[in-house]
């Protein structure tokens, strides 16, 4: 009788295991070559191989490493592109730039101690330099490089300079590469006119009537999500209170 029910229990087992209404939960997925399915193992001369497109490679690859000349002077350098010689020419501007400032640093340390013995300032000069990464993605990379100075007077200067790149175009791109013709440009002039006429009603005081285009090859520019930032410096179109001015423009506004 034992035994018997053994057998029962077997064949009830084997049913429930091997019936179409309950999923085989070890089973593998499916990985697809085209129309066929590929097995570990398998040679087939219908199938073709390719490698990952280099967009998607880059896209995924680029590295920025913070560096230094000094406690007030730190630069950026990339690895990790596909492309060497870009990635020298990238890494050698920034060491020129940081090396500039120090000498430039060193310069108005010299002026400084002339002004003091001959009683024309007490204060501090210097020019330090500073970078951010303002975007690093889709193969496209903006670094923001900001420079303070104090060379006596009243008060110092902050200007920020902005550096773009197509990394696999190999190129260093401007406003003209992003706004590329006379009807997006309207789009944008417009778009920015009425931002500064709106934060003029909150207290800024901008001379909106002294702006009349974007400089395609001048102004200072970043990528960010969904758009580009616009930069204009200290004293431009409005006093030195209102600072570095910001305006971030959606593709959407002139796309």
């Amino acid at each position: 009788m034992k035994g018997f029910k053994k057998v029962i229990a077997a064949i009830l087992v084997f049913a429930v295991l091997f019936s179409p209404l309950v999923p085989h939960i070890g089973a593998e997925s499916k990985v697809m070559g085209g129309n066929q399915e590929l097995v570990k193992g398998q040679k087939s001369s219908s199938i073709k191989y390719e490698s990952a497109p280099s967009d998607k490679i880059q896209a995924l690859g680029i590295t920025v490493t913070k560096k230094s000349l000094a406690s007030n002077i730190s630069y950026p350098q990339v690895s990790s592109l596909l492309n060497k010689q870009l990635e020298r020419s990238i890494n050698n501007k920034f060491l020129s730039l940081a090396k500039q400032t120090q000498q430039a640093n060193k310069e108005l340390k010299e002026q400084e101690k002339e002004d003091h013995k001959n009683g024309w300032s007490s204060g501090s000069y210097f020019q330090n330099m500073k970078y951010s990464v303002s975007y690093n993605q889709d193969n496209i990379l903006s670094i923001s490089v900001t420079y303070d100075e104090y060379s006596g007077g009243a008060h110092g200067m902050t200007w920020i300079d902005t550096y773009n790149y197509n990394l696999l175009k190999a190129k260093q791109l401007s406003l003209k590469d992003v706004i590329t013709d006379q009807k997006q440009l309207g789009k944008v002039n417009k778009y920015i006119h009425e931002q500064m006429i709106a934060r003029n009603k909150k207290g800024a005081q901008f001379w909106v009537e002294d702006f009349k285009s974007v400089n395609l090859t001048q102004d200072q520019f970043y990528y960010t999500n969904g758009g580009i930032m616009i930069i204009f410096g200290q004293s431009e179109y409005g006093p030195f209170a209102n600072g570095i001015n910001f305006f971030k423009v959606p593709y959407s506004v002139f796309k």
